[in-house]
């Protein structure tokens, strides 16, 4: 999101949801994606009564308010009153950052979003949101000109650089073209004015947009355009070329400081700069004479475009969500209703389909499931190539390159080769996205949001902070050499393979293993080479999503085996099969459930379905001989769901054995710790499990009653809350008196902010991502278990979510 690039978020409060957003549509217009925006609007359901809502307000406060602050504009009276109640609702710090101001609410958030794009302060923002009338009251004579920004005028011993000339733009200098200039002005170290000579305005400061709306400039007008400080005479160039082409510039002429992006992946990239191609084919809207026919030929498709993406995000939890989206009623049974109603041809069926589908998520207030638009566009093009041909989107030949992007898409994501990309830039995308997500593990630097930033690409060079979001067009030879300077310091920070042996040690000599999640082959190579441990979570879902058909044992055995080739000698944990409910396996035919994530899946699933779980019981002992493997099972809520995967573990044994296969035996049998019935039951269940996993991902979820992607209550599904922490202590607790070991293997091993917490509260051993592995050893770095065990201390004291992820901010600082 924008507020992690540092800048003031904006919220618009109307008693017109239609109003707000409309507002909103327009300011994005100006800025993007580079300036987090919430509306807080109508009353009622969706806010389609006319009113406002306090909660809903200081909800929207919460969601945009970053370190930098967040700006609230409101329409009329009733809307103050709510804004200020909203105030009193949230966190007295955030409630600190948060300014409300009278400016009006259209043209003030226009302005205001300008201001915040360009970097400028709470203060400065709130202000340019304060002034927004002023170039109407200028038109109409009502008001005294903006004041020139005198100290940089009259600074006479700064470098100083000034040109005159003819503004090219056909509509002169308008709001889009003045947002653009403000910030490409931001990115130098000068003090910058503008004057319009042919109307005697001005000079005006070029970082308000106001101030250069009130200079009236037209196509034709002669402006004088002049600069102090160390970058004045750079300013002057390449604001200049900006002001005479008339359209959105390239990179400018002269090298610019860096400009800001929405951090996405951590590193340093620097290289030519190329565009991702795609190959998308025209969609005809044709009619066909054989509604049936194309009907079918629709389902062939969505085959086709299954495998496809299969192949692409094979092993990846990402996979799960295409897979559901190419079977989603909304999505297949409208188009297949459209070829059968309109007789239309089954691309453009399907196109119209998957519009509708983008169109709900991207109005969808949450950002993280806004982002979600990217992977049904994904969807939408892999069936659209499967009927009318193209190909995936590819690079352009050449040496290795920093990728822009439009909208990068998980299946583009997954395909980028390491070894030719750079870096990516995504001129619109988010920190949440999938491709995000992928783009991470894959250890690609990566920024978003930088459509204001990189009009167009190739024949350039780029360099990129993923961390910071920073942005270079044309670096000159000291930026270059700084970018190498970090480069170089990134290398020396990261652990060379070899280096971690998959355990850290805290300040007081307490060890902590650090093992790995992983989903295919390629996953546990990259693990191995970071220095995991051993494999603390191996998804075998990979080998029943992607396809038609069931794996045959054979099948599931050999793909088994390579994986565990990777981690040969080390401990590697494989979990059951976790499908039903939202991971639907066709060829099974499982029953429609009202509610999925509570429903017939995990253990529950594989004891129905005896013949599936001791065929992939039978093929892990098969391909896991001579390894040291562990059986992990997943959703338990009873001692006798254990039981029972134990006798189906000793029949696979058995079987095995009259046959003369050769196979590992005996193997430990765990459990996966998701809901809180297993988690009050740890103790018993010590009695029937060799060891413990916490999946924090879920427990959270069943614990909160919070459906991780429900818009409403993504704050709340937060694995630091205390009620979460006490499960977690609950159980570490039981597995010490009963000797048995627990790990962590959900997201929060993996989070800087939660890690400590966990280490604090006893556990001892962490599965991740191996990417993370850094962040998590930095974040205990310095600590002792006494000083982490404090800190749990004060987490499982604090009363809510908001508390919590105050209390994973305080565990970022051990010690």
């Amino acid at each position: 999101m924008s507020r992690a690039a540092g800048r003031v978020g904006l919220v618009l409060v109307s008693h017109s949801r239609q109003l707000a957003e409309a507002t909103e549509a327009l300011a994005r217009q100006m800025t993007g994606e580079a300036v987090a925006i919430a509306c807080a609007a109508g009353a009622g359901a969706g806010g389609a009564e006319l009113g406002t809502d306090a909660t809903a307000i200081a909800a929207a406060i919460e969601r945009v308010c970053g370190r930098a602050g967040a700006v609230v504009l409101m329409d009329i009276g009733g809307a103050i009153l709510s804004a200020e109640t909203a105030l009193e609702l949230i966190d007295p710090a955030i409630a600190a950052r948060t300014r409300l101001t009278g400016g009006p609410i259209v043209e003030g958030a226009v302005a205001a979003a300008v201001r915040a794009a360009a970097g400028g302060t709470l203060d400065q923002v709130a202000a340019e949101a304060r002034q927004a009338l002023a170039p109407k009251a200028e038109q109409l004579g009502e008001a005294e000109r903006p004041a020139a920004a005198a100290a940089a005028a009259n600074d006479a011993a700064a470098p100083a650089a000034a040109v005159e000339l003819a503004i090219a733009d056909p509509g002169g200098l308008h709001a889009r073209p003045a947002a653009r200039l403000i910030t490409r002005a931001a990115a130098f170290d000068a003090a910058i004015t503008l004057e319009n000579v042919t109307a005697a305005r001005g000079p005006a400061p070029a970082s308000s947009l106001i101030a250069l709306a009130s200079l009236g400039a037209r196509r034709g007008d002669v402006l004088r355009l002049r600069a102090t400080g160390r970058q004045a005479v750079e300013a002057v160039e390449a604001l200049a070329a900006l002001l005479q082409r008339g359209a959105p510039a390239a990179a400018p002429t002269a090298p610019p400081a860096s400009c800001h992006a929405i951090p996405v992946a951590p590193g340093v990239a620097l290289g030519p700069m190329v565009r991702l191609v795609r190959s998308i084919p025209e969609v005809p809207e044709t009619t066909v004479d054989d509604p049936a026919a194309e009907a079918e030929r629709l389902r062939r498709a969505l085959d086709l475009a299954a495998q496809d993406l299969g192949s692409a995000l094979r092993g990846t939890d990402i996979l799960d969500a295409h897979q559901a989206l190419l079977c989603d009623p909304a999505l297949v049974d409208e188009a297949i209703s459209r070829i059968e109603r309109e007789r239309c041809n089954a691309a453009w069926a399907f196109r119209q389909a998957i519009d509708a589908a983008a169109a709900i998520y991207r109005r969808l207030d949450d950002p993280y499931l806004r982002a979600r638009e990217a992977d049904v566009h994904d969807v939408g093009d892999a069936v659209v190539r499967a009927l009318l041909g193209g190909a995936a989107a590819v690079l352009p030949d050449g040496p290795p390159a920093v990728v822009v992007a439009e909208d990068l898409t998980p299946s583009e994501a997954a395909r980028l080769d390491t070894r030719r990309v750079l870096g990516v830039i995504d001129r619109r995308g988010g920190p949440t996205s999938h491709a995000a997500i992928l783009l991470r593990s894959a250890g690609i630097p990566a920024v978003a949001g930088a459509a204001a930033l990189v009009a167009d690409a190739g024949g350039t060079r780029a360099g990129l902070d993923g961390a910071t979001g920073e942005v270079w067009l044309d670096p000159d030879p000291e930026t270059t050499i700084e970018l190498q300077r970090r480069q170089a310091a990134l290398r020396a920070s990261r652990r060379p393979p070899g280096a971690r042996d998959g355990r850290l040690r805290l300040a007081c000599g307490r060890e902590i293993e650090l093992w790995a999640n992983v989903a295919g082959p390629s996953d546990a190579r990259a693990a191995r080479e970071a220095g995991a441990l051993g494999i603390g979570l191996l998804r075998t879902e990979m080998l029943f999503l992607d396809r038609a058909d069931e794996p045959g044992e054979d099948e599931q055995a050999e793909l088994l085996a390579e994986i565990f080739a990777a981690f040969a000698g080390a401990p590697i944990v494989v979990r059951t099969l976790d499908a039903g409910g939202d991971k639907a396996l066709p060829y099974l035919e499982l029953d429609a459930e009202t509610n999925p994530s509570l429903g017939v899946r995990g253990v529950r699933l594989s004891l129905a379905r005896p013949a599936l779980l001791e065929a992939q019981l039978r093929a892990i002992l098969v391909a896991g001989r001579g390894h040291d493997i562990r059986v992990l099972v997943p959703m338990v809520s009873t001692a006798a769901e254990v039981s029972a995967v134990r006798a189906a573990l000793e029949r696979a044994h058995e079987a095995l054995a009259a046959t003369g296969a050769a196979h590992r035996w005996p193997v430990a049998t765990g459990i996966m710790v998701e809901v809180p019935s297993a988690a009050l039951m740890a103790e018993r269940l010590a009695r029937q499990a060799d060891f413990f996993s916490i999946g924090t991902n879920d427990l959270t979820q069943h614990t909160l009653a919070a459906e991780r992607g429900h818009p409403r209550l993504h704050a709340l599904a937060d694995p630091a809350h205390p009620a979460v922490l006490r499960l977690v202590r609950w159980v570490v607790e039981a597995g010490h008196a009963a000797k048995r070991p627990v790990s962590v293997c959900g997201e929060a091993a993996g989070d800087p902010g939660v890690a400590p917490l966990l280490v604090g509260l006893g556990i001892t051993r962490l599965s991740m991502c191996a990417s993370a592995f850094d962040a998590v050893e930095d974040a205990l770095a310095g600590a002792s278990f006494a000083d982490l065990a404090a800190i749990a201390e004060e987490a499982l004291a604090v009363d809510d979510a908001a508390a919590a992820r105050a209390t994973r901010a305080a565990a970022r600082r051990p010690g």
